[in-house]
């Protein structure tokens, strides 16, 4: 029995998920089969090194387990004969890392997606001093970096990015084809948190190559898109991809690399002993159930849905006068330029989310605010069609997240401190809660 403290905090957190309707794109709802296989008695033994090759004896279940776990995501995702899996990482991040430290030596030469226009901090960040932003060029193609390395892969690889096309704020593959001819990285890197297209991965593939470069694809929030069969593989084109277990592919939180012959061994050796020691294996049981699931025609029909509910209330935030990065999406993620509706994202989300509505702010290309109150916001379907919603769903949906950013941005609170104060009693985001609650109760999550 669990302690009633921390009883009555997870009775908190059921009903807060319950009662809220989760547009946040890196969220999903597990099935009730992979949280028992995640808090198992798996999670008992430890387990350094490999099936086979362990330092502890008694593994020959955990063997088992993480077999079956790789052997599924070779099935699932269809890998080319040629190709390894390793299931240990703790988290994308340390994927990522793992395979820098497999394949890099530091400084080497890193180019992976600008930040702010839809990468991740795991392919390297940092950022200027005032001084130096004021002696940046925002248009230019590509950011060098500041002197401020807030992510660990900044302090030890040379890390440039390149930036999405200033007017329609897609990739440019042949400006990506000259900046990776200029600065001839080691690693070309693309994927990240808020990229809304379908990547072309051949021809970044061919770009790699031209320059003699390792290519890796991150594809964390593709995962059970194209587990799915519904979007685009990078598989037999990067030589290597990462990716998390929790966001469309509905599994828990953990990682996955997956790698040509020619490096997989030294990602395992990354791994371990480079990066961790034994690996979660509660974790690994549930990735196996998660991946047990996607191998089904339901799991086909679900990542479909993501995408179609998507696409839709893309479509119904665009008439409700919504800017949207790109005008649409091709995947589950939708980011909104909030500068029309003259409020930021912190304030947004916010608002929303006392409405029960749960997005995240986020930056957009080419973001002139700071990152703790930019521009944008984003939204994604994972969450919400697990629970059931279809595209019929869409329209009300984009009608109460429109009639919260109506209101929100008509206070004009100086600071947040006293735009939260003047939001919180609104008569709109008291009704829109209701509502909310009544589609939940229409719509439960899984169990």
């Amino acid at each position: 029995m669990l302690n009633p403290q921390i009883q009555t905090i997870l009775d908190s957190e059921i009903k807060r998920q319950a009662s809220t309707l989760d547009l946040i794109a890196s969220e999903n709802y597990t099935s009730k089969a992979v949280r028992e296989a995640v808090g198992s008695i798996f999670m008992h033994k430890y387990s350094e090194g490999y099936p086979g090759a362990r330092y502890y004896e008694g593994n020959v279940n955990i063997d088992k387990i993480e077999n079956l776990a790789i052997s599924l995501v070779k099935k699932v995702f269809e890998l080319p004969s040629n190709w390894d899996v390793n299931v240990q990482p703790l988290a994308g991040s340390n994927a990522n890392l793992a395979v820098y430290n497999a394949i890099l030596n530091p400084g080497d030469k890193i180019l992976s997606m600008y930040l702010p226009d839809g990468g991740h901090l795991s392919h390297g960040w940092s950022y200027g001093t005032k001084e130096e932003k004021e002696n940046t060029d925002i248009n230019s193609p590509l950011y060098r970096g500041g002197s401020r390395k807030v992510n660990i892969v900044s302090k030890f690889f040379n890390v440039v990015q390149y930036k999405t096309d200033p007017q329609t704020y897609l990739i440019d593959y042949d400006l990506l084809e000259k900046l990776a001819i200029q600065e001839q990285p080691r690693l070309i890197i693309t994927g990240g948190t808020a990229y809304v297209r379908d990547i072309d991965y051949k021809r970044v593939s061919e770009i790699a190559k031209k320059v003699g470069a390792y290519y890796l694809a991150d594809v964390a929030h593709e995962a059970g898109l194209i587990a799915g069969k519904v979007l685009s593989s990078p598989f037999g084109y990067a030589d290597a991809v990462t990716f998390t277990t929790h966001k469309t592919l509905r599994g828990p939180k953990g990682a996955v690399i997956c790698a040509n012959i020619e490096i997989i061994e030294k990602i395992n050796k990354s791994i371990m002993p480079g990066l961790q020691g034994g690996a979660h294996n509660g974790t690994i049981a549930g990735i196996a159930q998660a991946l047990l699931e996607a191998d089904t025609p339901e799991f086909k029909e679900y990542s479909a849905q993501i995408i179609k509910n998507a696409k839709e209330l893309a479509n119904q935030l665009t008439e409700h006068g919504f800017n949207l990065i790109t005008g649409g999406t091709d995947k589950h993620s939708i980011l909104i330029n909030l500068t029309n509706q003259e409020i930021s994202g912190k304030f947004a989300s916010f608002a929303l989310n006392l409405a029960g509505i749960v997005t995240n702010m986020n930056t957009i290309p080419y973001e002139t605010r700071s990152p703790a109150n930019p521009t944008g916001l984003r939204l994604g379907t994972p969450s919400i069609t697990t629970r059931g919603l279809k595209t019929e769903n869409m329209a009300e949906l984009a009608q109460l997240i429109s009639g919260v950013i109506e209101v929100s941005s008509k206070v004009k609170a100086l600071d947040f401190e006293s735009f939260k104060a003047e939001i919180e009693n609104n008569k709109v985001i008291i009704n829109t809660q209701l509502r909310v609650q009544a589609i939940c109760n229409l719509f439960p999550f899984r169990d």
